[in-house]
């Protein structure tokens, strides 16, 4: 498929018209005579042709004309020579007379972009047509041709423009330095009478603007025309002013150059902000001051003038675009807007987290005393009030309105009635948990599912239960509180331990007992001995079958002491009265069975 393609290419180039270079490439003499006996030669054919024919026929013998007319014409142009400069009148007339060529310059630039244009649209036009001899080709070769010595022409043309461009601006540069620069104490006062004419301008503008939008309004024709013509010949004025207004400041900009005085950027300054906001018509005056500044005043000086006003503007430039809106929400929301409420956000959350540590963490004298689950409650109430107040002051930062959000609440309060119900649940549980302090940091609690552990966190969805085995179990609130629920450490952390033991038949009762509590108040086991309340006790529990059984009843504290020290658990406690009933020799029985052999 792709060799096909290539001979189709290469049939299709074959086939293709060339440019016929003839009619432009010769020497003037041999064009002019080619052009001449052209026209003679289709003029002689013309009266055996058809209409349309004679139409095409017409407009070739216009382009020979037209051909034969560019030839003859100097490809060089006279500019009168620059007469020395003075003083400072005739250095602002030779201003303008350096922009108006600048301006010319520019249009024959234009003019020589838009022929390149042209021929490059005839070369593809050119190329599609297959006989050589017809009108239409001929015609197109010879627009082709018109184009091409246009542009010869014209490059001669710019060159000699180029060069004595730049010779006007060498002038322009050294007579800066010689001119003389009267004294004129009214040029001030010629400006302010200018910028007041300019304002009042502004003013009968503004005015005329608003009459014609009335007559649009009432459609009254005569009015709009009227008020079209008065507008046209106010914007003809204004022009004139604003050209007036600023040469004349460049008159008074002059002086500060030619004396290298620092006060000329300022002026400068204030003069290309003028030009940027009342007219684009003054690039050329702009890039003629920028070289006059940076060839007389020295590179150094204007660079460094241009860059510190470059990062003014840099810095103006990047506060509007981070202000522009990016988000349509109210008045719209922008980068700036963005930043701001992602930092008080992190702000107000970095407070939030350091106050919930602070408390949950605190040893200060006003909160030692507080039971971990108060401080557990206000580290969590503080803590999502701050983030709350935080996320509405953040959006107060962007301009949204609150109000606003009413139906953002609405739509949301129909997704917690559908898919949002467990968390909805779960987050009300943990507010009643931690106001109601049933179930409180540290308590010690018992589910129906049989799990055992210690509260280690309450938090507005879940709760963390440590168990005995050091596991942590991540528990929903609602669990906690629509099932069943033991707790034992709700009124305080002391619960009573039951260790049963048991001794032989046989052995004084009295005696175990003094023995077993004696040695307890004598033991380094720790439990709770200085509550009368809560003194250990044995009591005798049944006499089964091998053994008389007792229960050590001891209490102790679920929670260690300010030292970290926890008290002993079962454990401690069976080892205890092991060792103490086998010191004291008192039997421990073990289940025996006598069995009595009958012989029959």
């Amino acid at each position: 498929m792709k060799f096909l393609l290539l001979i189709f290419l290469f049939v299709l180039n074959l086939v293709a018209l060339p440019i016929d270079k003839t009619w432009y490439e010769e020497s003037t003499e041999n064009l002019e005579k080619l052009y001449q006996e052209q026209i003679k030669k289709i003029s002689s054919d013309k009266e055996n042709l058809s209409n349309e024919d004679k139409e095409h026929i017409d407009y070739q013998i216009l382009l020979l004309k037209k051909l034969s007319t560019l030839i003859k014409q100097e490809s060089s142009f006279n500019l009168k020579e620059i007469e020395n400069i003075e003083d400072l009148e005739s250095y602002i007339k030779k201003i303008k007379e350096y922009i108006k060529l600048e301006q010319e310059l520019v249009s024959r630039k234009n003019e020589s972009e838009e022929n390149i244009k042209k021929i490059e649209e005839l070369e593809e036009q050119i190329s599609k047509l297959t006989e050589k001899d017809s009108i239409t080709t001929i015609n197109s070769q010879l627009l082709y041709a018109f184009y091409k010595l246009k542009n010869k022409q014209n490059k001669i043309i710019l060159d000699e423009y180029v060069k004595y461009q730049n010779n006007f601006r060498k002038i322009l540069l050294e007579s800066l330095k010689t001119i003389k620069i009267p004294n004129n104490e009214t040029l001030q006062s010629k400006i302010e009478k200018i910028e007041n004419s300019y304002q009042q301008i502004l003013k009968d503008e503004r005015r005329l603007s608003l009459a014609l939008d009335k007559a649009k309004i009432s459609e009254n024709e005569s009015k709009i025309n009227s008020l079209n013509t008065e507008i046209s010949i106010l914007l003809n004025e204004k022009s004139k002013i604003i050209e007036n207004l600023v040469y004349t400041k460049i008159e008074s900009l002059i002086p500060f150059l030619q004396n290298k005085d620092s006060k000329y950027f300022e002026i400068n300054k204030a003069l290309q902000d003028f030009i940027d906001k009342n007219s684009k018509g003054y690039t050329r005056l702009t890039e003629l001051l920028k070289y006059l500044s940076r060839e007389h005043l020295g590179v150094t000086k204007t660079t460094f003038a241009d860059t510190k006003e470059s990062f003014y503007d840099i810095i103006k430039y990047s506060w509007q675009e981070i202000n522009n809106p990016i988000i349509p929400i109210g008045d719209g929301i922008s980068i700036l807007a963005i930043t701001k409420f992602l930092l008080i956000f992190i702000f107000g959350f970095s407070v939030a987290t350091f106050y919930k540590k602070k408390i949950s963490n605190s040893n200060a004298h006003y909160l030692r005393t507080t039971s971990i689950a108060t401080r557990t409650m206000l580290a969590n109430l503080g803590y999502y009030f701050l983030v709350a107040i935080t996320f509405i002051f953040g959006l107060k930062s962007v301009g949204i309105d609150l109000s606003s959000l009413t139906i953002l609440v609405g739509a949301l309060s129909v997704g917690i009635g559908f898919g949002l119900q467990n968390i909805v649940s779960n987050f009300i549980s943990g507010i009643i948990l931690i106001f109601e302090k049933s179930i409180q940091v540290g308590h010690i609690i018992e589910i129906s599912s049989g799990l055992r552990g210690k509260v280690s966190q309450i938090n507005m969805r879940s709760s963390v239960v440590t168990t005995f085995d050091n596991i942590d179990i991540i528990i929903p609130n609602s669990t906690l509180i629509q099932n069943n629920v033991t707790n034992l450490t709700f009124s305080d952390d002391i619960r009573r331990l039951n260790v049963p033991f048991g001794v032989a038949y046989g052995c004084d009762i009295d005696e175990v007992i003094g023995i077993v509590l004696n040695s307890l108040q004598n033991s380094d086991l720790i439990f709770i001995r200085n509550m009368p309340t809560k003194a250990p006790k044995v009591r005798m529990t049944s006499m089964n079958t091998s053994s008389i059984d007792f229960e050590l009843l001891v209490w102790i504290s679920e929670n260690p002491d300010e030292n970290g020290v926890g008290s002993s658990n079962m454990s401690d406690f069976l080892i205890f009265l092991y060792k103490t009933l086998q010191k004291n020799n008192i039997e421990i029985p073990f289940p025996q069975m006598d069995v009595h052999l009958k012989r029959s």
